[in-house]
């Protein structure tokens, strides 16, 4: 196969020298206005061809790689805490986002697959913020209650989607511990 990057013939869907050129994190956060604090770790800007594979077969295999790349360097958490992917519905295939939950395992994180899911199945893709608050992603929870976790998505935008599941979250008595996402495009 060739490198989604440079074309190269690789054994890997991203060689070795574009991951150590492309994919060395560098964690910034951002308060979003409910007050939950996202930790990106790249640039959209920085990493946009490799997501825009998310709803193509190799994105299955790109987004373990970014997941293992991006948090790999993330401390482990202080005390139990799980991690809930963002409308992790594998209806294309796979989820990406519970990909990126299920990297952060190694580190301590406990995934909850399938918990935290849209009502609504419009695309926010390309869309300006009045279209995404005027068309909220109305999330149902059905996760424990009582417990401490992190959310984890793909891309932060505007921060609707996230402030959206975080207050969705603190209602039904889950402590948000912050969010982790790979890119933010406002950085």
């Amino acid at each position: 196969m060739r490198c989604h990057s440079c074309r190269r013939l690789s054994v890997s869907p991203i060689c070795r020298a574009c991951r150590a050129l492309y994919l060395a994190p560098r964690p910034k956060t951002r308060r979003l206005g409910s007050g939950l604090v996202v930790t990106s770790l790249y640039s959209y800007d920085e990493i946009e061809p490799f997501l825009l594979t998310k709803h193509r077969p190799e994105g299955w295999w790109i987004y373990r790689i970014l997941a293992s790349e991006a948090f790999g360097e993330l401390p482990p958490p202080k005390r139990a805490c799980y991690v809930l992917p963002v409308d992790d519905d594998p209806s294309g295939g796979y989820s990406h986002t519970a990909i990126l939950a299920k990297g952060l395992k190694p580190l301590g994180y406990r995934p909850l697959f399938g918990r935290l899911m849209a009502g609504n199945p419009l695309s926010y893709a390309g869309k300006p913020l009045a279209f995404r608050l005027e068309n909220p992603r109305e999330f149902r929870y059905t996760g424990p209650e009582g417990i401490a976790l992190v959310l984890v998505d793909d891309i932060v935008t505007t921060g609707s989607t996230l402030q959206e599941a975080h207050t969705l979250l603190q209602r039904r008595g889950v402590e948000v511990m912050g969010a982790f996402v790979l890119a933010d495009v406002d950085r």
